[in-house]
């Protein structure tokens, strides 16, 4: 697990938004859902649950977050 994934998933956590995360880290939207659905697999849960317009964290989620 690297710091560049750990660092996406608590910007995102925070904002509750890639694109707002990806400004903040100076990254594309891209990047940071790569980084993002990178450091699901290797825990192999969902931590976010994406829909069109909303981020939410999921249980497994809340609890790596803090």
């Amino acid at each position: 697990m690297d710091t560049q994934k750990l660092r996406c998933f608590v910007a995102v956590a925070d904002k509750l938004s890639f694109t707002k995360a990806a400004n903040e880290l100076y990254f594309s939207v891209p990047t940071v859902t790569h980084h993002i659905k990178a450091l699901e697999a290797e825990l192999g849960v969902t931590l976010l649950i994406r829909d069109k317009h909303t981020v939410r964290l999921t249980p497994a989620g809340e609890t790596f977050y803090p």
